[in-house]
């Protein structure tokens, strides 16, 4: 196996994306460079499931574990194969579909490499209609979305496709589905990271309890028998929170909510300036 002296981890949307699937070329520019100059030290820690980080991942030469789905999945991106994962069963995830079958609230179940799905979600539609540059052909299967008539229809049939899933989704419409998941959250002791939606509602996605970043992230240095002083972080959201508390080396983006920036060993330049690769660049020494 490879050894490495330094790693670096960088959140995707907000750190080293402003545009849906594309890495900026000022961004990938500095990126590539760190890669070349470092013997390939990045790799990506992202909510994204496996899939949508993928092409992020080819873009930047990526060759080592992709920490995806929150943490909850390590992956490599040469084999597709889990180093680690922290994922529910298809007892569990089929138990928790179930507290759902006498509500209305839209429910999808993720894999890294497939989702299930009764309603359309906007980024569904955008690859169902093909508006997204995101190809999924060298997967071992090309066909990502599966969609069901409803809930029960993908409890019977859609968890056959999966030994595990590290991500089920509720899209709720109101204040009272928004409190039945937060009890279901509570019942189950899960972990919830909750988007309110513009238009109102909320996407709520659920994972187990410590599937988080930081798992993912001291899986892959577990994998590598390195330290948490030997990986350098960039993020700028609040499911950054756990690895900004977790490693000392971390690089808030200029555009980061506050949080973030008052627990940043340094705050950086924005991801429009490409303030990851910029920074990376700077110190890049450390990696060699």
């Amino acid at each position: 196996m490879k050894e490495f002296k330094k790693i670096a981890a960088t959140d995707m949307d907000g750190t080293i994306i402003f545009e849906w699937d594309n890495v900026s070329e000022e961004n990938k520019k500095e990126l590539l460079k760190f890669q070349k100059d470092s013997n390939n030290s990045l790799t990506i820690v992202t909510g994204r499931n496996y899939f949508m980080a993928d092409f992020a991942a080819r873009d930047l030469n990526i060759k080592l574990p992709v920490i995806c789905s929150n943490g909850a999945s390590v992956i490599d991106p040469n084999t597709f194969e889990y180093i680690a994962k922290n994922h529910f069963s298809k007892e569990e995830i089929k138990d928790l579909m179930e507290k759902f079958l006498s509500t209305n609230i839209d429910v999808c179940i993720s894999n890294d490499f497939r989702v299930h799905y009764v309603k359309h979600d906007d980024w569904q539609e955008m690859l169902t209609n093909n508006k997204t540059k995101i190809s999924f052909d060298h997967f071992p299967n090309d066909q990502i979305l599966y969609k069901y008539d409803d809930l029960e229809h993908m409890i019977n049939d859609g968890l056959d496709h999966d030994e595990s899933f590290p991500v089920l989704v509720a899209n709720t419409i109101s204040d009272e589905e928004l409190d039945y998941v937060r009890k279901i959250v509570e019942e189950k002791s899960l972990l919830a990271l909750e988007f309110p939606r513009e238009n109102g509602g909320c996407r709520i996605e659920l994972f187990k309890e410590d599937a988080t970043k930081s798992w993912g992230l001291n899986a892959l240095l577990n994998h590598y028998k390195l330290t948490k002083e030997d990986i350098h972080v960039f993020g700028d959201e609040h499911n950054d929170y756990p690895m900004f508390r977790d490693f000392p080396n971390s690089y808030a983006m200029g555009n980061a909510i506050d949080g973030i920036k008052e627990l940043a060993k340094e705050v950086i330049d924005t991801v429009q300036s490409a303030g990851v690769g910029k920074k990376l660049n700077s110190i890049i020494e450390d990696f060699k």
